[in-house]
């Protein structure tokens, strides 16, 4: 979706917000991007510490699940492409409320809080396999939120039912052999039959997720020229599915490419009105995005553990290799990663879910709004994904390392995870396509006025000089100051770049590409930070200290290449002779950004840790 689609679809939801003036109060609107510009844990986040009984409760049955139903047949029957054990699982899933998570009730499903459906994507990752999360994954998200939010009353009665109960399998067809992360130049055309009573389509998607085996297919498409989506029905005349993908990873899924020729769709099936394509695409998209980062974490999670067993039964020079320092630090990092993941991902959603249930549930329009506050926080649920991703390659490998020889052999859990994991940087958009996305999506806001960019600019100005700070006070001081320095690092890079570009920033790519990184740190780092901050008084009573250090030791870690990033930006703006009175402005930035904080000595805490849990040494209440 374009920037301005995007500033479009804040700008329609926000009307009844508007001063005398005309202008918009942004200040009242629940929107993404504002920890850009708000002191770290000013605003609550949502956590796993802040459970309910119920939420607790959902996420310990989706765990038992998927330790009990997925995890023993992982590495073996899972892998085998067993449409008749999909099926069976997903009709046990759908009998628990697994699958109907974003259902209403009236159609069959369970409607739970978008936290609820956090919840889940966690715990079916907690199975081992990736190709099951897959499954699990579109069903819940791309293949269904199109119907869910721009269906009709009538399509929702057909198609819901059978979704939530596991009966009808989905899946989601936008990508084309010449149209891959550039969705809205599809190849894929319907025309209207004479009869004005079918769409004949034509056209081809590749790469298809639970292709083989679905019953209903959310299909993206041009009709008149204008970007639409339809649900096309298996064994509709002039459709066909393709032979199997060989993949290099997630076996026991299915991909396959989707052929149309002549088909012949009932015009019953298109969603919404024709031209109306971007809602159905983009907004599941959204969600699918967050849940591939929230997805992430019980996977970390196993192998966080397959690794510290590992290390506390292999001998190397006489002792465990659990006792090797470098062999903890792997194990620390990969820690640091995981509760940075977990801390953001619950961030995320919970604002979302904060604007959802400002809505008005009578509203007729009330499932279309839903779509559009996921559109409003596209920054931060690309951030999911990426940073989700990224995390899980990096903690796969460290912890395959740990196996040494043996993480290479196919009979130890970590070689499938790490060809099932590769994927995760590509599909719903690269990471790089996510990042032009979320760095994008950042401009619009500052230039829309809904985040106060200039106002905090001013600000900046002030924070920029020796005396001055943000004015928090309390515990984390020397961290929080250093993300309140990433920020300002952030808005006067912007700044500059759009000085520089004007209008053409948008296709400076390497620019947003840099630009999107600091703000992935930035949003990691806070929602991270106030997690802890919040949770300080639990923490203690628990003698809980490894949360804390993995927020000093990513916030220390990772801040200093967020100096590296703007440089980039800078020595481009101005072929390497950065003016001086912006070089004194980045020096005081770049002192506050360097922590002198003791990270290998906390590490070896996290380490060590981690080995006395045997896993994951932090517990979620």
């Amino acid at each position: 979706m374009s920037d301005k689609q995007q500033t479009d679809n804040t700008n329609n939801s926000s009307k009844d917000l508007s001063n005398q003036d005309g202008t918009i109060d942004f200040s009242s609107i629940k929107t993404g991007g504002k920890f850009l510009t708000t002191v770290v844990g000013t605003d609550k986040v949502f956590c796993k510490e802040a459970f309910s009984e119920e939420e607790q409760m959902m996420y310990e049955a989706m765990s038992e699940f998927a330790e009990n139903e997925i995890l023993p047949i992982a590495h073996t029957k899972m892998e085998e492409k067993n449409e008749t054990l999909i099926r069976k699982l997903l009709t046990q899933m759908g009998e628990l409320g697994f699958l109907g998570v974003d259902i209403p009730e009236k159609y069959g499903g369970s409607e739970l809080t978008k936290t609820g459906m956090c919840i889940l994507a966690e715990g079916v990752s907690k199975g081992g396999n990736g190709s099951f999360g897959t499954v699990w994954n579109v069903q819940t998200s791309i293949g269904a939120l199109g119907i869910i939010w721009y269906g009709n009353d009538e399509q929702k009665q057909k198609w819901l039912p059978g979704i939530s109960d596991g009966t009808k399998i989905t899946a989601f067809g936008l990508t084309e052999p010449d149209a891959g992360s550039d969705a809205t130049n599809s190849k894929t055309t319907g025309v209207l039959s004479d009869d004005g009573k079918h769409y004949i389509v034509n056209g081809q998607k590749i790469f298809i997720s639970n292709g083989a085996w679905a019953d209903l297919f959310t299909i993206a498409l041009k009709i008149d020229g204008k970007f639409s989506s339809i649900v096309i029905e298996k064994g509709t005349p002039g459709f066909e599915v393709g032979a199997e993908e060989k993949k290099m990873g997630m076996h026991g899924s299915s991909t396959v490419p989707l052929y149309f020729t002549d088909c012949k769709v009932p015009v019953e099936n298109l969603l919404g009105k024709v031209g109306e394509g971007a809602g159905p695409a983009f907004c599941a998209l959204n969600i699918g995005r967050f849940k591939l980062g929230a997805s992430s974490i019980g996977g970390m999670m196993l192998s966080i553990k397959a690794a510290s067993q590992y290390a506390k039964q292999r001998k190397a020079f006489g002792q465990y290799i659990s006792d090797f320092g470098s062999i903890r630090e792997k194990l620390a990092d990969s820690v640091v990663k995981t509760y940075t993941v977990d801390s953001m991902c619950y961030a995320v959603i919970g604002k979302q879910q904060d604007a959802i249930d400002e809505l008005d549930k009578n509203d007729k329009d009330y499932y279309v709004k839903q779509g559009n506050i996921t559109e409003r926080y596209i920054a931060e649920n690309s951030i999911c994904k990426i940073y989700g991703s990224e995390s899980a390659g990096s903690v796969i490998d460290h912890c395959l390392q740990v196996f040494g020889g043996y993480g290479f052999i196919e009979e130890y859990p970590m070689a499938q995870a790490y060809r099932d994991n590769r994927i995760q940087r590509i599909w719903e958009g690269t990471n790089e396509i996510n990042k032009m996305l979320c760095g994008r999506a950042m401009i619009g806001k500052a230039l829309s006025g809904e985040l106060g960019f200039r106002e905090y600019l001013e600000k900046v100005e002030g924070y920029c000089s020796d005396n001055l700070d943000s004015g928090y006070v309390g515990d984390y001081k020397d961290e929080v100051e250093c993300i309140e320095a990433a920020k300002a690092v952030y808005a006067l890079t912007l700044n500059e770049a759009l000085s520089q570009y004007g209008q053409d920033i948008g296709i400076e790519q390497v620019v947003i590409e840099n630009l999107a990184n600091i703000l992935i740190y930035i949003y990691v780092a806070d929602s991270t930070l106030t997690r802890v901050l919040q949770n300080k008084d639990l923490y203690a009573k628990k003698d809980e200290v490894v949360a804390g250090l993995c927020a000093q030791v990513y916030t220390a870690e990772e801040g200093i290449r967020v100096m590296e990033y703007a440089s980039k930006i800078f020595n481009n703006i101005f072929d390497g002779d950065v003016p001086d009175d912006i070089e004194v402005k980045l020096n005081t930035l770049r002192s506050r950004l360097s922590l002198k904080s003791n990270t290998i000595g906390m590490k070896k805490i996290i380490g060590e840790k981690t080995i006395q849990a045997d896993g994951y040494p932090i517990k979620n209440s």
